[in-house]
C-alpha cells in the first residue's frame, strides 16, 4: 500500500469534527418544529434524555438536556406522540446527528388520550408489560369488521408465509368498528377469543382511513381489555402513520394488517416441529375461515379425520386389492363362459 502524504492522512476525529462543520454551518440555530412518535427512550445518570422521533418509516436522534427536563409538564416515555422544538447539531464523538431539543409538547392526538393513559396508570395497566409470543401457537382469533378490507391483505399475506398445515387456524369475530357501541363490541370479542381454550393468539385489525375513524381503539374501555388479556395480542390497525392507544398497550403493535399476519406466520413456523395431529390439538372447520376471503381451499372436519385416521389392521395394501380384484373378474369370465357353452351343449341335443 503507497504511503499517504502526511497531510492527506486524518483521524476519525478530524473527520467528525469537519462533517461537524459543513452539517451545523446550515442547521446550527436554524430552529424549527417537528413530531413524531417516542421510541428507545433512554435518560442518562446525569439526567439527560435521548430518544428516536419516529414519522411512519423516518427517524431522527433527539437530545435534551438536564436543565430543559424541567421545563416539560409530562412524563417523557415511549410510544408517546409529541412535538419538538429545536435545532440540528452533530455529536462529533460518535459521529450523530441529532435535535438538540429546546421545548416539547403533546400532539393533538396524545393530548386526547391522556386521561385514558392515566385511568390506565392509576389501574397499574401502564406502562405496558408486553410479553414474548408464545413457543406455540394452536389457533388465532381475529378480530375485524365483516366487510373490513384488512380481511383480504391479512389473509393473502398468511397464506403466502408458509404451507397451510404448518400455520394455525383462524377464528374469526366480526364486530363494528366505529360508532358508539363499536368499544364495547371490541371488548366483548376481546373476552369471548381469551376464553377459547385453543387460541394462543388474538390479532385485532383494521384499514386505514382518517384519524376519526379510530376513535373505538383510542378508548379506555379497549385499551384496558387489551391490557388485562391473559392471551398475547398483537393489534394491525391503518397504516404506518397511525398510532392508536391500543397499539401502544398491546403485546405487539404492527404497523399494519399484513404486517400483524407476517408477524404472527414467523412465529407459526418457527414452533412448525410440533407435529400437528399431536393429541388434544383441536380439528379445524371450514367455518372458521371467512368465506370472503381469497385464495384458501376450504375443506370440511371429515376431511381432516380421514387423513389423520389409520387405516385398521385387517385391510390388505392396495396392490393386494387389486391383484384379488383381476383374478374375482377373470373368475367370473369363465364361469359365465362356461355356462353359456353348456347351455349350447343341452339344446345341441335336446330333441326336435
Amino acid at each position: 500500500m503507497a504511503k499517504q502524504p502526511a497531510e492527506d492522512r486524518r483521524s476519525i476525529a478530524q473527520v467528525n469534527r469537519a462533517l461537524r462543520s459543513i452539517v451545523e454551518a446550515e442547521t446550527l440555530e436554524q430552529f424549527f418544529w417537528t413530531g413524531g412518535v417516542i421510541q428507545r427512550f433512554h435518560q442518562s445518570d446525569l439526567g439527560h434524555c435521548y430518544f428516536d422521533l419516529v414519522d411512519d418509516k423516518t427517524r431522527i436522534r433527539c437530545m435534551l438536556h438536564e436543565e430543559r427536563r424541567g421545563n416539560i409538564q409530562f412524563e417523557l416515555e415511549n410510544f408517546l406522540e409529541v412535538e419538538v422544538y429545536g435545532d440540528v447539531r452533530f455529536y462529533a464523538p460518535a459521529s450523530i446527528v441529532q435535535i438538540a431539543v429546546q421545548a416539547m409538547r403533546l400532539s393533538a392526538s396524545a393530548t386526547a388520550k391522556k386521561p385514558a393513559i392515566n385511568r390506565l396508570r392509576a389501574a397499574g395497566l401502564y406502562p405496558p408489560q408486553r410479553r414474548p409470543p408464545p413457543q406455540r401457537i394452536r389457533r388465532i382469533g381475529c378480530i375485524t369488521g365483516r366487510s373490513s378490507r384488512a380481511i383480504g391483505d391479512f389473509e393473502t399475506a398468511y397464506q403466502s408465509a408458509g404451507e397451510r398445515n404448518v400455520l394455525a387456524p383462524l377464528k374469526w369475530e366480526y364486530v363494528l368498528l366505529q360508532g358508539e357501541r363499536a368499544p364495547q363490541l371490541i371488548v366483548d370479542a376481546i373476552h369471548s377469543l381469551a376464553a377459547t381454550a385453543d387460541i394462543d393468539a388474538i390479532a385485532i385489525i383494521r384499514g386505514g382511513g382518517r384519524s376519526d375513524d379510530f376513535a373505538a381503539f383510542e378508548s379506555f374501555l379497549v385499551a384496558q381489555a387489551i391490557s388485562q388479556c391473559q392471551t398475547f395480542v398483537v393489534t394491525g390497525i391503518g397504516h404506518h402513520r397511525d398510532q392508536t392507544l391500543s397499539d401502544q398497550v398491546a403485546d405487539h403493535a404492527a404497523a399494519t394488517p399484513t404486517a400483524a399476519a407476517l408477524f404472527l406466520a414467523k412465529h407459526c413456523l418457527s414452533a412448525s416441529d410440533y407435529p400437528p395431529a399431536e393429541p388434544g390439538w383441536p380439528v379445524h372447520a371450514a367455518s372458521d375461515f371467512p368465506p370472503e376471503a381469497p385464495g384458501w381451499l376450504v375443506h370440511a372436519e371429515a376431511d381432516d379425520y380421514a387423513a389423520a385416521a389409520p387405516a385398521p389392521n385387517n385391510l390388505q395394501p392396495a396392490k393386494t386389492r387389486s391383484a384379488l380384484n383381476t383374478l374375482v373378474i377373470i373368475a367370473s369370465v369363465i364361469v359365465i363362459v362356461a355356462a353359456i357353452i353348456a347351455l349350447g351343449v343341452l339344446l345341441l341335443r335336446a330333441p326336435l
